[in-house]
């Protein structure tokens, strides 16, 4: 029986070593997400400003799309 205790708490502690494992690799994956996404607002940004007079409207939906989208993956209120 104790064995069998012994074999249980290892297989608990693999477990949380995964799981915690899991969890950063999710940590890294969306803090990079969030960088690319804050670096296509700021690019977006800047597109506006040189944007031709008839793309004004495009370029306007896209930065605030992006920012919803900046907003929501941040956690925030979009």
């Amino acid at each position: 029986m104790v064995g069998s205790a012994h074999a249980v708490g290892e297989i608990i502690a693999f477990a949380e070593r995964v799981r915690m494992r899991r969890q950063r690799e999710n940590q890294r994956c969306h803090a990079r997400c969030c960088e690319i996404i804050s670096d296509s607002v700021r690019a977006a940004r800047a597109a506006l400003i040189t944007a031709p007079p008839h793309e004004l409207p495009v370029w306007i939906s896209r930065v605030r799309k992006l920012e919803e989208v900046e907003a929501w993956v941040m956690g925030g209120i979009a």
